[in-house]
């Protein structure tokens, strides 16, 4: 059962890796625009705009993030409007399943045998090559961050297929219809915790961006043993 879900990790991981990375960073960068937004631009009242206010148009800094949430929703092929579909919407709704897939498959592989396996597989060791370094840090930072990569995934589907976020609200069905776009994008961006909890969403997403890497890099490095 381990190796079948090992398989399935693998093989969805290496042709999806670059698109879940550049998913996870692009989230990772929106974090915290609002304050990047006011730090290159402190004579700015962003508390007095709103998110889509005209006049954000004017701030440093405003085109860099909006081509990021670009990319980070419909890899810069945004619909001309709200609910139509597009090539872009639908590789990152697609590949945000995938990442979900993958992501479960990953803690059943890392599921440890023993509790000698358990410490094993919850530290980093630096003292034994830059492979082991590289399969520690998959393995263990990984694991730490997939909790919070899970609920992004769960949150950001909503987004992407009416479906799916029919079925959230059916769950979430005691969340109000006027408070819902608050609670999804809290939910979804860490702001329910305030500046911890969005700081630990940040980590999160920047591991969920190295992940694909580091399992490139340790594919290669095994096939060329």
């Amino acid at each position: 059962m381990r190796r079948l879900f090992h398989q399935i990790h693998l093989w969805i991981s290496l042709p999806l890796g670059i698109f879940f990375s550049v998913i996870c960073l692009t989230g990772a960068i929106l974090v915290f625009e609002d304050e990047t937004l006011q730090l290159l631009n402190p004579e700015a009242d962003l508390s007095a705009m709103k998110k889509h206010d005209p006049a954000k148009r004017e701030l440093r800094g405003y085109s860099f993030f909006q081509t990021t949430l670009r990319l980070h929703r419909w890899f810069l092929d945004a619909p001309a409007k709200k609910g139509d579909r597009t090539v872009g919407k639908e590789v990152v709704g697609y590949s945000t399943m995938a990442m979900g897939v993958v992501l479960l498959s990953g803690v059943v592989v890392w599921w440890p045998r023993s509790r000698r396996a358990l410490k094993n597989r919850l530290s980093v060791t630096g003292s034994k090559g830059w492979w082991r370094f590289f399969y520690d840090s998959h393995v263990s930072i990984g694991f730490y961050a997939t909790l919070f990569l899970l609920v992004m995934v769960l949150t950001g589907l909503t987004w992407s297929f009416s479906w799916w976020r029919e079925a959230f609200w059916n769950i979430f069905d005691f969340v109000p219809p006027e408070g819902r776009k608050r609670f999804l994008y809290s939910l979804h961006t860490g702001a329910w915790g305030g500046l911890p909890s969005r700081v630990v969403y940040f980590l999160a997403a920047l591991v969920g961006a190295l992940l694909p890497l580091t399992g490139y890099y340790l594919w290669f490095r095994k096939r060329k043993k």
